[in-house]
């Protein structure tokens, strides 16, 4: 066999994936047979890095190669209500494989020594199982071509992930936060069935090409978008459908974290790309679109970023952290839109760019923060920044990686986190080519709003490092912590690798964002954003900027520095101690600022926000139950019982209470879950009375509705 051939050849990478990927399933499906099988779940993931490297090696080659390497047709016969189901890539496809499997590859090595750390309650063989489910729903949520098997993967690989949430079972709140993601993003499913269904009945057909070219009315193209928007923002986690990641990511194990906000976010995101812009292409209705989402947007930024700067839970804040950075990425989508709307085709294309950079920074420094989070959570058991201090001494390797994450999700320069905010800056800034002043006036302020949480989250990443890697330890087990084993710390080289590459090689990536664009909008203005390594955005006259510079002058600055201060000043050895203590280092740990003092600026200026700060004798007239270490505090006088444990904030220390107001929880689902409460109430007392006669009128009724149903159809 000519290997030249073999290597070029996209088809060999699909074949490949599918063995490697059904072997590791298989080997963990063994395991579940028998306990004989040693190994297995090692083999396993080693097995599924293997099918992540080939989907990679796929993408890689088929999108530089054109894409359309695979086109796939299997005709299930006319009882099937698809017809037949379609494999098919495209530049779209091809993106978003390359990134999604490069994130599951190092979380499959990470998981090797990070699951076994969690001890005998965890059953290895059933995690790697439903691991490897959830592998192969992600390829095929975006190889099908077909709206109805779309649909059946999607929600293969939503139960598979709620089983995944639901690792660390034996914990308190674990099965009540899985649930709630659940419910959530089952929701989200039933708007996206309904979307589809609607396009079905204008094309009888569930081929994406087919649904692309159908012709339906404007405002029914609104209705569509909009449950499309609001069904796979359920996954992204856009406001108000955000409430099930601040549940889910503190329960979850933390490779199982890096899984829903590094890939299943991003899955969402493609589901608004796939069938929001590609099979809807939106052009007279993008104005009223476009105005939905930038105001989304907006909300989902502020409102992540405030709560994110008031938990004392790492795994609770970068799960914030997720919320703002979807907004973001959904400002690009809105602006795009608009762009559309007013014919500025090269824009529109431009904004498109600007999310997709945002998507792809997201999904590696935050699956990279993640890891790092299980890291620390590795070596203490706990992920409550008030329990660390002094971990960078521990762990130095960890420190470092983390703080590479750190400086990319802050958005400080020269890093990819800075490069890709400052390319949605610059996309918004250009709304003044817009003529009408409304549209203008809303994208400007969404900028604003952008601007604002940009600089909120730097913020909150001090805090997370400050505490966190540096100055006394406050917890027994956080002085013991000590470096995890090699491959947990190489699984975290890798994002901060290239998050780096990102910066500072951008000159790379950029064509890749152009194709993807030029597809959407069928324009590429790879070549009229990018000049000898400067980045224009479209409009010379407007600005330019070059990240790679950049780098790479920040990289021989910092050098030269060192170097002047080495050879210049000549430190030497000096020993600093306390003058208050004698010099000697005798400070109690636990009088250093904690996560409460940190952000009590922030309480203070969006008091408006977080309705009351106050201190209270008894804790029993907050107006919820509120989770607090291991203990539910009881419900008020109303027996409101709350359903969101992980994201409410409660911080007491001695003689002192602080309690943050959970907003939509409180005047959106809360009334929800209440009127349900008694709607199931009436309804099971109506229908469950036990007469026999009632219920024989319930089949009649069934099946005379179904008959009259089935007449009118035909």
């Amino acid at each position: 066999m000519n290997l030249s051939l073999f290597i070029v050849n996209p088809l060999n990478y699909y074949y490949l994936f599918l063995i490697f990927s059904i072997a590791g399933i298989s080997i963990s499906f063994l395991g579940l047979l028998s306990k004989k099988i040693k190994n297995g779940f090692v083999f396993s993931n080693i097995l599924y890095m293997a099918a992540s490297l080939s989907v990679v090696s796929f993408s890689i080659t088929a999108f530089f190669k054109g894409g359309n390497f695979l086109k796939q047709t299997l005709y299930l016969g006319s009882f099937f209500p698809a017809g037949k189901v379609i494999l098919r890539f495209d530049t779209l496809s091809d993106f978003f494989l390359m990134f999604l499997f490069g994130v599951l590859f190092y979380i499959s090595l990470y998981q090797i020594k990070y699951v076994k750390s969690l001890g005998s309650e965890i059953n290895r063989a059933l995690f790697a199982f439903l691991y490897g489910i959830m592998l192969v729903s992600v390829y095929f949520v975006i190889a099908s071509f077909n709206g109805f098997v779309f649909m059946i993967f999607w929600e293969i690989m939503a139960i598979s992930s709620f089983f995944l949430v639901m690792t660390k079972h034996y914990i308190k709140g674990t099965t009540r936060a899985a649930f709630l993601m659940a419910v959530i993003t089952e929701i989200g499913a039933m708007l996206i069935v309904v979307g589809l269904m609607i396009l079905y009945l204008y094309s009888n057909n569930f081929d994406l090409n087919a649904l692309s070219n159908i012709v339906i009315p404007g405002y029914l193209k609104e209705i569509v978008f909009i449950l499309f928007l609001f069904g796979f923002g359920a996954k992204m986690g856009i406001v108000p459908l955000h409430i099930w990641l601040p549940e889910a990511h503190p329960a979850s194990p933390s490779g199982v974290s890096g899984v829903l906000s590094g890939v299943l976010t991003s899955c969402g995101v493609y589901g608004i790309m796939r069938f929001g812009l590609y099979v809807l292409h939106p052009a007279g209705t993008a104005l009223m679109l476009g105005t939905i989402t930038l105001i989304i947007a907006a909300f989902t930024m502020f409102l992540g970023v405030l709560y994110m700067s008031q938990t004392h839970d790492i795994k609770v804040l970068l799960s914030y952290s997720t919320v703002d950075n979807m907004g973001l990425i959904l400002t690009g989508i809105g602006a795009s839109l608009y762009y559309k709307y007013y014919g500025l085709y090269g824009l529109s294309a431009l904004a498109l760019i600007a999310s997709l950079y945002a998507l792809i920074n997201h999904a590696f420094f935050k699956s990279l923060l993640f890891m790092g989070a299980g890291n620390i959570e590795h070596e203490t058991g706990s992920h409550d920044m008030d329990d660390f201090g002094g971990i960078l001494k521990r762990m130095p390797i960890t420190g470092i990686l983390v703080f590479i994450g750190i400086l990319s999700a802050a958005g400080v320069p020269p890093l990819n986190g800075f490069a890709s905010e400052w390319l949605n800056l610059e996309m918004i800034f250009l709304g003044f080519h817009i003529s009408s002043i409304l549209p203008r006036i809303l994208l400007f302020g969404t900028g604003s709003i952008l601007a604002l949480s940009s600089a909120v989250a730097i913020s909150n990443y001090v805090k997370l490092y400050g505490l966190t890697f540096i100055g006394l330890p406050r917890g027994e087990k956080t002085k013991k912590a000590k470096e995890v084993p090699l491959s947990m710390n190489i699984a975290l080289l890798i994002p901060a690798l290239l998050s780096i590459s990102l910066a500072g090689f951008m000159f790379l990536y950029t064509p890749i964002f152009a194709k993807v664009s030029e597809l959407i909008y069928h324009i590429n203005i790879g070549k009229n954003i990018l000049h000898n390594y400067i980045f224009i955005p479209y409009y010379s006259s407007f600005s330019a900027s070059s990240p790679v510079y950049m780098f790479f002058v920040s990289i021989v600055l910092l050098f030269i520095l060192y170097i002047l201060y080495r050879v210049i000043i000549r430190p030497k050895k000096r020993s600093i101690g306390y003058a208050w203590t004698g010099g000697k280092n005798v400070i109690n740990p636990h009088t250093q600022v904690s996560t409460l003092g940190f952000s009590n600026a922030l309480r203070i200026m969006f008091n408006l926000v977080y309705r009351q700060r106050l201190r209270l004798p008894h804790r029993k007239i907050y107006p919820l139950s509120y989770y607090h270490g291991e203990e539910y505090l009881k419900p008020d006088k109303k027996n409101i019982s709350n359903p969101f444990p992980y994201s409410s904030y409660y911080h007491n220390s001695s003689g002192y209470g602080s309690y943050i107001f959970p907003l939509i929880e409180y005047y959106l689902y809360l009334p929800l879950i209440k009127l349900f409460e008694k709607i199931s109430t009436v309804t099971t007392e109506l229908m469950q009375n036990g007469s026999l006669n009632l219920y024989i009128f319930y089949i009649f009724f069934v099946f005379g509705a179904s008959f009259f149903i089935i007449v009118l159809i035909l």
